[in-house]
């Protein structure tokens, strides 16, 4: 009852959170595409437009946000290994 309690309220904080990020994403994803394609028209080179978008993409990184995500992911993961490490340590020490 409790795990469920808790998958329910996990989907009703994350799901809006979710959606929310998908949107900003196709967002995103449609003004990049406008972007590229009035550069392309304009008659802008190559290395110009790899350019801007690689400064674009870096401007993007160091935002607080994006930051933030970065920390909370390598969080999360520092702590999936310890528990895999515990898990595995675990395992071979009851096999001995």
């Amino acid at each position: 009852m409790v795990a469920l309690a808790a998958i329910v309220a996990g989907a009703y904080l994350v799901l809006p959170i979710a959606a929310w990020g998908f949107v900003r994403a196709l967002t995103m994803t449609l003004n990049g595409c406008i972007w590229l394609a009035a550069s392309i028209s304009s008659g802008t080179d190559a290395w110009t437009i790899v350019q801007t978008i690689g400064k674009a993409a870096a401007g993007a990184f160091v935002t607080p946000e994006v930051s933030g995500a970065i920390v909370l992911l390598v969080v999360v993961s520092g702590l999936a290994l310890f528990g895999l490490q515990r898990l595995l340590g675990s395992e071979e020490e009851s096999s001995r």
